[in-house]
């Protein structure tokens, strides 16, 4: 019989059960139960995907029959679980962000280097299709040399952020730290590292707590020239990706539509996620941390991704001159 990661799901949210859902077609994976604080989740999800309640946490971590857990938490709760999890020998799939604070990311790679178990974050912005693309095309050099990238997320997203824990930046890290790490992870992997020129934010309702609208310059280490703009404030939305290079042109859409470049003279080359063909974004990131651990094969993101997006988050939060 092959080898097979056993898997406990803390977190029985939306997210996780999603999560959850898709190590069905892993046979390298199986989910053997799964523990949430509210108990009356726990027994729906558990009866959702066929599998056990762990009555609790300390259950799930002690249980031999667990290698490895899936964090589906609010982010606030991301440190200590993943630490717990990992002195326990289990390797951790966190969702992101990674943690709250740098410190806190740091202790978790460090818990992992200690018990030398696999710690990935979520990040997986980069497995979408659109996303995925536009890295392929500047590796291959279609627009030769980048020179600038401007990102636009923008949609009326607040009443999201009016809810639950992500109302509370405590629990959540407000916008940057819960929804933004993504574009932060995105442009990094893209281009490398950076350093924030200069951001300003506005809040200009009350409720959610934290910023709601924010832009940033940002200048990379190997001379690119960036700009992002998100807003959850913004009732017509769109997402807008544009990278410019000495040769051509990049630009997409985010999760739909399609991505495309255009050189000097030549015919513009389109592609739609379906023409691009890339799995599932959610499998992809799973199946990564699966072979991972059974393989010692390198994630296309890990935890150190997940600690610099959280860093990259503080450093546009600084600039702005906000706490969240």
């Amino acid at each position: 019989m092959h080898a097979q990661v056993r898997i406990g799901l803390i977190g029985a949210g939306g997210i996780g059960r999603h999560l959850a859902w898709q190590l069905r077609p892993l046979s390298e994976a199986r989910l053997v139960g799964v523990y949430d604080v509210n108990a009356e989740l726990s027994a729906q999800a558990a009866a959702e995907l066929e599998t056990e309640v762990f009555a609790s946490l300390d259950a799930l971590l002690q249980s031999p029959a667990v290698d490895a857990v899936i964090i589906a938490t609010p982010p606030h709760t991301h440190h200590e679980l993943g630490v717990q999890a990992l002195q326990h020998g289990k390797h951790v799939f966190c969702e992101k962000p990674l943690a709250l604070t740098v410190a806190d990311c740091d202790a978790m790679l460090h818990a992992a280097q200690a018990a030398q178990r696999v710690l990935m974050a979520g990040q997986v912005l980069r497995l979408f299709p659109l996303f995925w693309q536009s890295k392929q095309w500047l590796q291959a050099g279609v627009i030769g040399a980048p020179v600038a990238i401007h990102l636009q997320r923008r949609g009326y997203e607040i009443n999201l952020f009016r809810e639950g824990w992500r109302a509370d930046p405590q629990q959540s890290g407000g916008v940057l730290l819960e929804m933004n790490v993504h574009e932060l992870d995105y442009l990094r992997w893209l281009l490398g590292e950076f350093r924030v020129v200069a951001a300003q934010g506005a809040q200009p309702y009350p409720t959610p707590n934290f910023t709601q609208q924010w832009s940033a310059l940002l200048q990379f280490e190997n001379g690119v020239v960036g700009s992002v703009e998100v807003s959850i404030i913004d009732h017509l939305g769109g997402y807008l990706v544009r990278i410019v290079g000495t040769e051509g042109t990049i630009e997409h859409t985010g999760f739909s539509g399609a991505a495309r470049y255009k050189r000097l003279g030549e015919p513009e080359v389109s592609l739609t996620p379906e023409e691009i063909g890339a799995p599932e974004p959610y499998l992809w990131e799973l199946r990564s941390f699966i072979r991972a651990i059974l393989y010692n094969e390198t994630p296309p993101f890990d935890g150190y991704d997940g600690r610099m997006a959280v860093a990259n988050a503080h450093a546009v939060l600084q600039a702005i001159g906000a706490k969240a």
